[in-house]
């Protein structure tokens, strides 16, 4: 694709205010990488009138990306930021939208299983019986595959909270709706009627980190949040190939 055609992409085809919908479609673009690390926007008078907006809409779009952190702007011109640039700056939001299947993998399988550890010794007896109650629900829900998802969903979303640690809360809440998203929901959705063994298997595990939680066992809980999170990903890698 040449760069013409590259840029034609950025037609206004939605109802937004113009600089919303062209920020919303240049991040889509770089967050896809059609615009690859360290892409140079053309100068502003020429952008404007390939896309036919005012050299306002414009600025008003880079200001968005800019404070998003996903461009560049130098006197030399506009640019993509590289990955490794936004990771080094800290912008998390950003290295997010960015990362590869394989750097969200990396990152759950470092990051969720010592979240259960530290969630496992610091519950009180009242998170006890609310990870209880969770664990009932994903069990009454377990042959309604939408309701389960959402059950599942909140039993993960409690032990992250149990945690009590803001950083880790953050980090693992940021990143978890994409992941519920692009592996959960598209196991259910390709196993259907097959899902019955999955299932049973991941609340059996379920079951198992209650009882860690109720001995207070932060290295029990560790080593079968991780397995886990490994039965999760290893039937998402069967399922694609």
């Amino acid at each position: 694709m040449d760069k013409t055609e590259l840029l034609g992409k950025l037609a206004f085809e939605q109802f937004k205010t113009q600089s919303d919908y062209l920020a919303d479609k240049i991040k889509q673009m770089i967050t896809s990488e059609e615009f690859e690390d360290g892409f140079i926007f053309p100068n502003e008078n020429e952008f404007c009138k390939i896309l036919n907006v005012s050299r306002g809409t414009l600025r008003d779009a880079y200001k968005k990306l800019d404070t998003q952190g996903f461009i560049e702007r130098t006197k030399q011109g506009t640019y993509v930021k590289c990955k490794e640039t936004i990771a080094m700056q800290g912008n998390f939001s950003a290295s997010l939208e960015l990362a590869t299947k394989q750097e969200m993998v990396e990152f759950i399988s470092a990051f969720e299983p010592e979240a259960a550890c530290l969630a496992a010794q610091k519950i009180d007896e009242e998170g006890i019986k609310q990870l209880e109650h969770l664990m009932a629900e994903c069990e009454y829900n377990a042959e309604d595959p939408a309701a389960l998802n959402t059950a599942n969903y909140k039993f993960h979303e409690f032990i992250r909270m149990q945690a009590k640690n803001s950083l880790v809360i953050s980090a693992l809440t940021a990143y978890y709706d994409i992941f519920n998203k692009q592996i959960i929901d598209t196991i259910y959705y390709l196993l259907k009627e097959r899902v019955g063994s999955f299932r049973d298997n991941a609340l059996e595990q379920h079951r198992e980190l209650v009882e860690a939680f109720r001995a207070r066992d932060g290295e029990k809980a560790r080593r079968i949040a991780y397995a886990h999170l490994q039965a999760d990903l290893e039937m998402y890698a069967k399922l694609r190939k």
